[in-house]
């Protein structure tokens, strides 16, 4: 299916992940002659391809030259056994809290954030493939699991020259108070390496800035925003003094949103001016103009989700302004509207693969 838009189209596609495990994605492509640049963009906590923010990061990056990839996060929308947005199904809430991190540990013997960004992996290779897509080009945005979704990315796939990291950071809550998609990996990170370490991983491929409020109480709870703040400023500085020791070129940056909270600043000004400083040259060197995001979705007849319509989170963002248009996910659905995904696609299929082949072992 290929959906036509204002200076760009929609390609719904599909692509094999591994064994048994496919992933339905949008390719947003913009008008004219490539190759262009590609960008994968990695969903937060309940996000899909079809989420509003992720609409819009495709329209807004493919009308500025950049083919962008936005995935379904695996139990998400077309992953979903029941084709549902935001389910958070990734989350196992069929399972009691405190078993979920062994049951995922014991018993699926894999991890799902290795999952989701094994998926992203596929996707980089998916967009390098295209004649459209430059793949010496390759950057990714992510904001919220989002952000943590494309770090790890970013850390471990040496194509990705850029990346925006919004609504995240590497501080102690991460191993200790969140979900255990993030803590039980990132558990296993800290016992390999310390935070500044991880941050230098970037650096000698992928220019990254880390945008964020200085007030997030989402990914920082305990101290308003507060820890967050501390906690990306002291791992770029420990990173860049591993590089700067090492003789090892880097860009890492980090900006504050004063008195702001958990936002998608992958939609801003900064974020994609980021982006076309470091895969396109700096192509976009002009002033843009912002819009009020809370006001966009209204206008487009949605709404947020409750736990982020205040202005001091995903409302009130300032975000580039471009006409963004929302559609109907039915409209540019990736597989037959009459039946549900099979297990091919879904978090359950996939899941029950895990158990049965740790069952074998």
């Amino acid at each position: 299916r290929t959906t036509p838009g204002d200076g760009y189209t929609i390609e719904s596609i599909t692509y094999a992940s591994e064994p048994e495990s496919r992933v339905t994605a949008h390719l947003y492509l913009p008008e004219g002659d490539g190759p262009f640049p590609g960008i994968v963009l990695a969903c937060g906590h309940g996000g899909s391809k079809s989420a509003l923010y992720a609409q819009y990061a495709g329209q807004l990056y493919a009308k500025h030259g950049f083919a962008l990839l936005a995935v379904d996060t695996i139990g998400e929308e077309e992953r979903n056994q029941d084709r549902k947005m935001g389910s958070r199904a990734h989350d196992l809430y069929h399972i009691p809290k405190v078993e979920r991190g062994p049951f995922m540990e014991n018993e699926m013997k894999r991890s799902i954030l290795g999952k989701i960004v094994w998926d992203l992996m596929r996707g980089v290779d998916y967009l390098s493939a295209r004649p459209e897509v430059d793949g010496d080009r390759m950057g990714t945005i992510g904001s919220s699991l989002g952000g943590a979704s494309a770090t790890s990315l970013a850390m471990l796939d040496d194509r990705i020259q850029a990346a925006v990291i919004s609504g995240w950071g590497f501080i102690p809550d991460i191993v200790t108070k969140s979900k255990p998609c993030t803590n039980v990996p990132y558990r296993d990170f800290v016992a390999m390496m310390d935070f500044g370490e991880m941050t230098a991983l970037f650096a000698p491929h992928a220019a990254t800035i880390f945008l964020n409020g200085s007030a997030d109480s989402i990914i920082d709870p305990d101290e308003n925003g507060a820890a967050l703040v501390r906690g990306v400023t002291e791992n770029l500085h420990r990173a860049r003094e591993l590089l700067d020791a090492a003789g090892i070129p880097h860009t890492l940056e980090a900006d504050f949103v004063q008195d702001a909270g958990h936002r998608p600043y992958i939609l801003t000004p900064r974020a994609l001016t980021w982006m076309s400083t470091h895969l396109q040259g700096g192509a976009i060197d002009r002033d843009l103009a912002t819009t009020h995001y809370g006001a966009w979705v209204e206008g487009e007849g949605q709404r947020l989700e409750k736990l982020y319509d205040t202005e001091a989170r995903q409302r009130g963002t300032e975000v580039v302004d471009i006409g963004a248009v929302y559609r109907d996910p039915a409209s540019i659905a990736c597989l037959p509207l009459n039946s549900n995904p099979d297990a091919t696609y879904t978090f359950n299929g996939w899941m029950a693969r895990c158990l049965d082949a740790a069952a074998t072992k």
